[in-house]
């Protein structure tokens, strides 16, 4: 009896696991698929053939969603890091809403980086899709077919006023955005969606009726009920503004972002856009940096970034980022990791460099316009020693990604890598032409030496455009590399001419006018007051 027990096993079951053979995946799914056939055949086979003499009735069924088949390379890898603990830590919805939501995500991480995605796994995806929706996110996701994650790339750091201008001449170049998934925000809209908050799960709805429309752009319908939507949008958000018990909101700050995403899809006014990074940055500083402290309140000051720092430079006015209290809050986002990320210390360190450029552009304007000799002078110089130090940072930070490309070598990097390695060098490149351009207006001295190397970078910015095929969305930071560039050369003999025989205030007219002529060509779209 005792070798009867010793010999008898139990089988312990955690739930339903994934086999490792992928030929068995495969022949599961198409057993699945195949059980699914049958049974409609079935069905088909009771339900009594119309007669000749009778019209056949048309059943109104709901939309399907059909998710699209997602590209590991172009998943962020700071995706992976949101497990089920995080969702559930700040979702107020059942535990289901948050199980649901982040076994999804796992099915997209789990997926190995060298293998491509297969016929099977997108009869699979679709064949999960078709499960009835439990959540009211999931309804709103199965009414207009469309996932709001794939939205996600709008929140990044360079969509920014020239990528909303750029669409307004190009329309067709938003789709190069839609499913590039990164770290966002938006991660947690789901979970937050349909909780009563009229303002929130009105924004909700107009982005993602304002998605669906551009889907079908031939449709007139679509377009309606989304202009619709955003107007009702717009009037709870604003009655929520209005009310300081939910200024401190983080879900109405999401909701003012979340606009600003419907103007990017939008593409047709530029003021609106604008409006609604102000509205935003007034938000911001209303809850104060040390008012940030969860991982959501995190992620929307993240995406909050960029748009903010492109406003600054186009309102000619320093960016409250700059400020000493928000760059810190911006560093406790950096977090290491193998691969570049927007929150890799690598590209904060870069974007905190570009952060305090909108101030500077605007000071030496001032001290241009300076009529004190004296004053002026000591202006240009004290600006001139920031420059200096900025310009060592942005060297050091080139460096630094020299480091991490051989730290990383003998690695396979996903495409999301080198895709942000094209940015991160990019952005770099950029930053030292504009440091220098700067340098040269105010130390005329140097002058002759900065616009070589000036030209050297630009030349190989170009270069880089014709040698290399960049990635379909990668548009939205290498047109602005491009423009600088190429406004670089078109201006050269300006920034190269002999003023050896001018007198002191010769020179410095001379270097106002060559400022101005390179500051007005970096926003050539943007009429400006105070840039003349």
């Amino acid at each position: 009896m005792a070798a009867a027990v010793k010999s008898f096993h139990f089988i312990v079951s955690d739930g339903a696991k994934v086999p490792q053979d992928a030929s068995t995946r495969t022949l599961i799914r198409k057993q699945a698929m195949k059980d699914i056939g049958i049974s409609r055949r079935k069905r088909a086979a009771r339900v009594p053939k119309a007669k000749a003499d009778e019209p056949t009735p048309i059943i109104a069924e709901g939309p399907i969603e059909l998710p699209a088949v997602v590209d590991i390379d172009l998943i962020d890898p700071q995706l992976y890091d949101l497990d089920d603990a995080v969702f559930s830590a700040e979702s107020t919805a059942p535990a289901s809403t948050a199980s649901d939501e982040s076994w999804q995500l796992s099915v997209v991480s789990s997926r190995s980086s060298s293998s491509p995605s297969s016929d099977e796994d997108e009869q699979f995806c679709s064949l999960i899709a078709t499960i009835n929706p439990s959540t009211e996110y999931q309804k709103l996701r199965t009414k207009y077919s469309f996932d709001l994650m794939d939205l996600s790339f709008l929140t990044s750091f360079n969509i920014s006023q020239v990528a909303v201008w750029t669409m307004q001449q190009q329309p067709e170049l938003l789709e190069t955005l839609l499913g590039h998934r990164i770290c966002s925000y938006l991660h947690y809209v789901p979970q937050r969606y349909g909780q009563g908050k009229r303002f929130f799960d009105a924004t909700v709805d107009c982005v993602l009726a304002k998605a669906s429309s551009r889907m079908r752009p031939d449709e007139a319908g679509p377009a309606m009920a989304a202009t619709r939507l955003y107007a009702k949008a717009l009037r709870e958000v604003q009655t929520a503004v209005s009310d300081k018990k939910q200024c401190d909101d983080a879900d109405l700050l999401c909701a003012v972002q979340l606009l600003s995403c419907y103007e990017i899809m939008d593409s047709k006014d530029l003021s609106a856009f604008s409006n609604h990074i102000s509205g935003s940055a007034q938000l911001v500083r209303n809850r104060s940096a040390t008012g940030f402290k969860s991982e959501y309140e995190r992620l929307l000051f993240l995406g909050h970034v960029g748009a903010a720092y492109s406003e600054a430079f186009f309102q000619n006015r320093a960016s409250h980022l700059a400020q000493p209290e928000w760059m810190q809050l911006y560093d406790l986002l950096s977090e290491e990791s193998t691969w570049l990320t927007d929150t890799h210390p690598l590209m904060i360190r870069v974007r905190k460099i570009m952060i305090y450029f909108p101030g500077i552009l605007a000071e030496i304007d001032t001290a241009f316009d300076d009529t004190d000799g004296c004053s002026a002078s000591y202006k240009l110089f004290e600006i001139e020693l920031r420059l200096r130090s900025i310009h060592q940072d942005t060297k050091n930070a080139l460096e630094a990604y020299k480091v991490h490309v051989l730290r990383t070598s003998m690695m396979r990097p996903p495409q999301c890598e080198m895709h942000k390695r094209r940015e991160a060098f990019g952005s770099i490149m950029e930053g030292l032409c504009v440091c220098k351009r700067m340098i040269a207006a105010m130390c005329d001295s140097d002058r002759l030496q900065l616009e070589h190397e000036v030209q050297s970078i630009a030349q190989l910015i170009l270069d880089l455009r014709d040698s290399q095929q960049d990635a379909s969305h990668s548009w939205v930071f290498t047109n602005v590399e491009y423009g600088m560039a190429q406004l670089v050369i078109d201006t050269r003999e300006a920034w190269l001419e002999d003023a050896s025989t001018l007198s002191p205030v010769e020179k410095r007219a001379a270097s106002k006018r060559r400022w101005l002529a390179f500051k007005r060509g970096m926003t050539p779209h943007a009429p400006l007051a105070g840039w003349d």
